[in-house]
């Protein structure tokens, strides 16, 4: 198999074996990029002398310098011949010239994120080149697409440990829900072009929901929830403990219905904002009836390890995960929209997003949810939350 040529390559030259590798593989060979990055991953837990930044670092290089070759001989040579065997294949001028204006208006979001779609991160550098992105914007963003990548996949491949190479099939089962959100995406375009919006921010969380819990009736999240666990097991400490008992009650009953009626009674003395606080009291209600009626609905027990805090009820989804994630992004969003001073907005996104990933990972720390419980309750929360938000604002404008 080409997978196990590759990873010999890999193991027989090292670093050099990576960057030649990932540079082919983005030069349109059918190389498997995720499973030889999760294997990188995986050599580095397997040696801890080996660096794991310094992997992430050659895995980078190689991803970036082939996407740039891609770039070039799309600039040089794409339009001329698509332009004169383009006819075989039913591509015309029009429809040439329409895909590069789509290239244009999307470059950022292709070049961040199209990598984790296989078929497409080998196209989207060609037609850069042949929609002729500017070379700094193209070298800025690709650079970024492929820290990310790399560091999630190789990442993964470090958590994961001796089971690195279910990143395959992981990667397999969630291959079909981009084929079916790329058909969506065009069904919307074309038919819901009013919601676009929301819909788009929807689908994702929704399908990434539906699959944990398909994989949860099928019983397919052992070893992903094990293997998360005991990674974050082997930072538990006294002080660590203290720490995420902290953090977890930031995203307690207690502590939201605080904020949400100070938020109230604060806001309600501007008659500009008082419908805010209104509106924040509703979103937590709504969210924490939506997650109570997910746990009835799959009745899952919560983990039978090391508990490190006490709790009852049900685990699937993560209350503490869906309801923070759905009630500090309705205040970030709401602060953000009437914030002028950039820097203050992203220091805010910063906080806020650090806030309610730490809340989901101290669920799992302390023993008292799942890692999918956790994915499950944010995918929930952000779906709900874009729904909430678009009801708001058609209404309330």
């Amino acid at each position: 198999m080409i997978k196990d040529y590759f990873i010999m390559l890999i193991e027989q030259y090292g670093n050099s074996g990576i960057i030649v590798s990932l540079m082919l593989e983005f030069l349109g060979l059918p190389i498997p990029g995720e499973p030889l990055m999760a294997f990188l991953g995986y050599l580095t837990w397997k040696n801890p002398s080996e660096s794991l930044i310094l992997s992430i670092i050659y895995a980078v290089i190689g991803t970036f310098l082939g996407s740039v070759l891609a770039y070039a001989i799309g600039f040089r040579y794409g339009e001329n011949f698509l332009i004169k065997y383009g006819k075989y294949i039913f591509i015309t001028q029009d429809k040439l010239e329409y895909t590069e204006r789509m290239v244009n208006k999307n470059k950022v979001l292709l070049l961040l994120f199209s990598r984790y779609i296989p078929g497409v991160r080998h196209i989207v550098p060609y037609l850069s080149g042949i929609s002729k992105i500017k070379l700094s914007s193209f070298l800025l963003y690709n650079l970024i697409g492929s820290i990310i990548w790399c560091t999630s996949f190789i990442g993964l491949g470090f958590v994961l440990g001796e089971n690195w190479n279910r990143i395959e099939m992981i990667a397999k089962g969630y291959f079909s829900i981009f084929v079916l959100l790329i058909g969506f995406i065009f069904i919307v375009i074309k038919y819901f072009g009013k919601y676009k919006k929301m819909i788009f921010t929807v689908t994702f969380p929704v399908l990434l929901f539906i699959k944990l819990s398909e994989d949860l009736i099928r019983n397919e999240l052992t070893v992903f929830d094990q293997t998360i666990y005991d990674y974050l097991s082997t930072f538990i400490s006294k002080s660590t403990t203290t720490i995420m008992v902290v953090i977890t009650y930031m995203g307690s009953a207690q502590i939201l219905v605080l904020i949400a009626l100070l938020s109230y009674v604060i806001l309600r003395r501007n008659k500009n904002y008082t419908l805010y606080g209104k509106v924040i009291a509703v979103n937590l209600g709504a969210t924490w009836i939506f997650n109570e009626v997910f746990k009835v609905i799959f009745h899952r027990q919560r983990p039978d390890i090391l508990r490190l805090v006490e709790v009852g009820g049900f685990s699937f989804p993560s209350g503490h995960s869906m309801v923070s994630l759905s009630f500090y992004g309705l205040i970030l969003y709401f602060v953000y929209k009437n914030t002028e001073d950039s820097l203050k907005k992203y220091l805010l996104v910063t906080f806020f997003s650090l806030l309610i990933l730490s809340i989901g990972i101290s669920r799992v720390y302390l023993g008292v949810h799942y890692a999918s419980d956790v994915l499950a309750g944010f995918s929930a929360g952000f779906a709900w939350l874009a729904i909430f938000i678009t009801l708001i604002n058609k209404y309330y404008r």
